[in-house]
C-alpha cells in the first residue's frame, strides 16, 4: 500500500515534478524549432539541418531502456533519484556546452551532437520522473501532474524554441545558452534536497522488462486509446500548416499561427482538462477532447475544398479549437494512462512504452499523411485527423461503458481486458 499524501506534501511534490517536466521541453524545443533556424542563418547545409530532428529520437525509443533505469539505483540517494539528479546535471552541462559554440557551418556537428545529449538525458529523467509520478500522486493528484506535465513541457519548448531565438537576436548566443542551463539547475533545486521515500516492496520485488508491459492485461487496449488521443490532433494541425503555405499564407503568419494559436492554446486546454478530470473524470475529458479535435479536423477538410474560405478569422478559430482539443486530450489520457501503470511494478516502464509510442505512432502518421497530401490532396490528408477523431471517439464509449468509469485500478484493468 502506497504511503498517503498529505496536502501539503502534495503540493510540494506537484511544483518539484512540474519543474523536471518543464526543463525536458528545452532540448526538444531547441531541436525542432531553434536550431534548423539558428543553423541555417549560420551558413549551415539543408542537408545537414535535415539530420536535427533526429536529436529527439530518444524521445520515441526511449522505452528500450527504461527497464535499465527502473532496475537499477543508489539507495541512499533513492530509487527515482538515483537518475533524476545525474540526469539533469548532464542537461545543463549539454546546455553550457553549446554556449562555447556559435552558430555556425563549422560548428554544426559539435551542435547536433551536443543537442542529441541533451535529448538523450531528458527523455531518461522523463522515465525516471513519470515513475516518480506514478508513486507518490494518486487520485485527484494524477489530474493535477497531467496538467502541469503538458504546460510545463509545452513552455519548455516554447523557452528552448521561440525564447532562445530571440534571446540569441537580442542577448547574444552565450548569455542565452546559459541562462537556459542555469534555468536547469534552478528548477534542479527542489529534487535536490527532497528526500525520497523508499518503494513499496512489492513494486521492486520483480525486475522490470519490456516483455512484462505487454503480458499486461489491458495494456494494448490502453496502448491503441494513447495513441489515438494524440495522433489526431498531430495529423491535422500538421496538415494544415503546409495547407496554409500553399493556400498564400506567408511563413510568418504560419510561424505566429503555430505558436500562439496552437501552442498556447495546447498550454490552456491542459489548465481546463485537469479542472475537468477533477469535476467530470478522465473518460468526459477525454471524449471532449475528441470532439473538439474532430470538429476542427472537419472543418480543416472543407477548407481544403475551397482555399478561399481560408480567411484569418476562420483559421485562427480552427488552431485554437485544434490546440484546446490536443491540450484537452493528452492530460486526459495522460492521467489514464498514468492511473494503468502506477498500480503495476514497473510504473516508469509501463508509462514510458506509452508515451515512446504515442510519439512515433504521431510521427509516421503525419508523414504518411503529409505524402498522401502530396498525391491525393489536403481533402484526402486532412480527413485523416477526422478518422483518428472518430475512432478515439468509439474507443471511449467502449472502454468507459464496459469499466462503468471505475474509481479503482483493479476495476480498470479487469473491464479493459474483457473488452478485448
Amino acid at each position: 500500500m502506497d504511503r498517503p499524501v498529505k496536502a501539503a506534501e502534495g503540493r510540494k511534490l506537484l511544483m518539484m515534478i512540474g519543474c523536471l517536466y518543464l526543463v525536458q521541453g528545452l532540448p526538444v524545443g531547441l531541436a525542432f524549432q531553434a536550431y534548423p533556424v539558428l543553423l541555417r542563418d549560420g551558413g549551415a547545409s539543408l542537408d545537414l539541418i535535415a539530420l536535427v530532428p533526429l536529436a529527439s529520437l530518444p524521445w520515441v525509443f526511449k522505452f528500450f531502456w527504461a527497464s535499465v533505469v527502473e532496475n537499477h539505483w543508489v539507495r541512499p540517494l533513492g530509487r527515482r533519484r538515483s537518475w533524476i539528479l545525474p540526469m539533469q546535471t548532464l542537461l545543463a552541462v549539454s546546455l553550457a556546452g553549446m554556449a562555447l559554440f556559435p552558430f555556425t557551418a563549422g560548428n554544426a556537428p559539435a551542435l547536433l551532437v551536443l543537442v542529441a545529449m541533451a535529448s538523450l538525458v531528458s527523455a531518461t529523467q522523463d522515465i525516471a520522473t513519470d515513475g516518480l509520478a506514478s508513486e507518490q500522486l494518486h487520485g485527484t493528484g494524477l489530474a493535477h501532474i497531467n496538467t502541469f506535465q503538458v504546460a510545463g513541457f509545452m513552455t519548455g519548448m516554447l523557452a528552448g524554441g521561440p525564447g532562445a531565438m530571440v534571446g540569441i537576436a537580442t542577448l547574444g548566443h552565450a548569455p542565452t545558452l546559459l541562462g537556459l542551463a542555469l534555468m536547469v539547475l534552478l528548477c534542479g533545486v527542489p529534487i535536490t534536497l527532497w528526500r525520497e521515500p523508499d518503494p513499496p516492496q512489492g513494486r521492486v520485488s520483480a525486475p522490470a522488462s519490456l516483455k512484462a508491459f505487454f503480458r499486461r492485461a489491458g495494456a494494448l487496449p490502453m496502448l491503441m486509446l494513447g495513441i489515438c488521443a494524440t495522433m489526431g490532433g498531430a495529423v491535422s494541425f500538421g496538415v494544415a500548416k503546409l495547407f496554409l503555405i500553399d493556400a498564400g499564407w506567408s511563413l510568418d503568419a504560419v510561424g505566429i499561427l503555430s505558436g500562439t494559436g496552437n501552442m498556447l492554446m495546447i498550454v490552456a486546454g491542459s489548465g481546463i482538462a485537469g479542472l475537468m478530470v477533477v469535476r467530470f473524470g478522465p473518460w468526459s475529458t477525454l471524449l471532449l477532447g475528441g470532439i473538439l479535435v474532430g470538429a476542427s479536423s472537419a472543418v480543416w477538410v472543407v477548407l481544403a475544398m475551397d482555399p478561399r474560405l481560408a480567411a484569418p478569422t476562420a483559421v485562427w478559430g480552427l488552431a485554437t479549437a485544434s490546440g484546446l482539443g490536443i491540450g484537452v486530450s493528452t492530460v486526459a489520457s495522460y492521467t489514464l494512462l498514468m492511473r494503468f501503470a502506477q498500480q503495476g511494478r514497473q510504473p516508469g516502464t509501463d508509462y514510458s512504452v506509452f508515451q515512446g509510442l504515442q510519439t512515433l505512432g504521431e510521427a509516421l502518421v503525419v508523414a504518411a499523411a503529409t505524402a498522401l497530401a502530396a498525391r491525393a490532396g489536403y481533402v484526402v490528408a486532412l480527413s485523416i485527423g477526422l478518422v483518428v477523431a472518430l475512432m478515439l471517439m468509439a474507443m471511449v464509449f467502449r472502454l468507459r461503458k464496459s469499466s462503468r468509469q471505475p474509481d479503482s485500478y483493479t476495476e480498470l484493468v479487469s473491464s479493459i481486458a474483457s473488452s478485448t
